[in-house]
């Protein structure tokens, strides 16, 4: 039973990550990094399994109960309410990035035209419907989801292996410049080391032996699909070409529709990435919600949950008007910079309980 909850969470992290991963994270990484990628997206990756471990390290402490309801044992209750306030603005502000992200894909390709407040209607209400759902129902619906986007994925790769020019892999290993090194190295870590939100899965899926390997190769599998988008559509469109392309896989899809190979499977396709992004997007303002709930006592989440989701529309209306600002800090590295502080909430927690655990007393009182 605990495999198999282990391969579910599993399953879950791969449709988390995927989305941000493939979607958005390629094409900054092309356009800074030129050749030199594999660096950052390898040793970005790498770091992310100390924030998995320290979020299944904590997730043990109390299998019963939530990081959120525990953590002031901690840390204190001042600096873990502090945290949770971070935690909460987050969350609300990562959730607004999606749904601009969803408004920017869908305004620029299928629904040219559409004034940006009604596709951030229609994604704020699915987002409030599913999030009522509660987390176990969003990691079930990320089970049938993971076969269609490993399928997708697969398909994607080899219509991006078919025309790649593997005369330019050499080059991939001929650069080396240390600034870019390490902005690739902590935008990636930025992106695939989320684990901070899935200390809200517990005490509705137990952390236990074997949890860390069973995400460890979902976070491989991502880092690949991560590494593979990222090489391909350097060998398909060259680096300058590749720096002006904002959605590289879609550009391979068009160009297989008019080849006559996929025909009407294009927009299955979207309709996959679009429930990835979802299940996302919706998480995160689960994750809000949580934290929130922290400070009422529990009470009042009817009202959190829809307020959190308005919140979060109304920074992407702005956002919307204002592509440049949007632009500038979604892709600056002071964001970058938050991001990995907030990320890294874990470690925080996880070593100050292995310093407190040495005291057989405090550990006591904890269970």
């Amino acid at each position: 039973m605990t495999s198999n909850n282990n391969w579910r969470l599993a399953r879950f992290a791969f449709v988390y990550f995927n989305s941000q991963a493939s979607i958005f994270l390629i094409p900054e990484l092309v356009s800074t990094s030129s050749y030199q990628g594999i660096a950052g997206i390898v040793f970005g990756s790498l770091l992310g399994f100390i924030i998995l471990f320290y979020v299944v390290y904590v997730g043990k402490l109390q299998p019963a109960s939530s990081w959120v309801t525990f953590g002031n044992r901690i840390m204190g209750k001042g600096i873990h309410g502090a945290f949770v306030i971070m935690l909460l603005a987050w969350t609300v502000y990562y959730a607004s990035y999606d749904i601009q992200s969803f408004v920017l894909f869908f305004g620029t390709n299928y629904l040219k035209g559409t004034p940006p407040w009604f596709i951030q209607l229609i994604i704020s209400l699915v987002i409030l419907y599913v999030v009522r759902l509660g987390a176990r129902t969003l990691v079930y619906m990320s089970e049938g989801l993971f076969l269609l986007i490993f399928a997708t994925t697969l398909l994607i790769t080899y219509f991006y292996a078919e025309n790649a020019s593997v005369h330019m892999l050499p080059a991939f290993f001929h650069y080396f410049d240390l600034p870019t090194f390490f902005s690739n190295t902590m935008a990636t870590f930025s992106v695939v080391s989320e684990w901070v939100v899935f200390l809200f899965l517990a005490p509705e899926f137990t952390f236990g032996k074997g949890t860390f390997a069973k995400l460890a190769v979902a976070s491989v599998g991502n880092s690949l699909v991560l590494l593979s988008g990222w090489m391909f559509t350097l060998l398909n469109f060259s680096p300058h070409y590749a720096k002006q392309i904002q959605y590289p896989f879609l550009e391979i899809i068009r160009g297989k529709i008019d080849d006559g190979l996929l025909e009407n499977s294009a927009p299955f396709m979207i309709g996959v990435w679009t429930a990835s992004m979802l299940i996302h997007c919706s998480f995160l303002i689960y994750a809000g919600t949580k934290c929130m709930s922290y400070f009422t006592k529990g009470k009042g989440e009817g009202i959190i949950v829809p307020s959190l989701t308005l919140v979060s529309a109304g920074i992407a209306f702005y956002y919307a008007y204002h592509l440049s600002v949007y632009q500038k800090h979604y892709f600056s590295i002071i964001t970058v910079l938050v991001w990995i502080f907030i990320e890294l909430i874990p470690l925080y927690y996880g070593i100050v309980a292995m310093l407190r655990i040495r005291s057989k007393k405090w550990w006591s009182e904890q269970t």
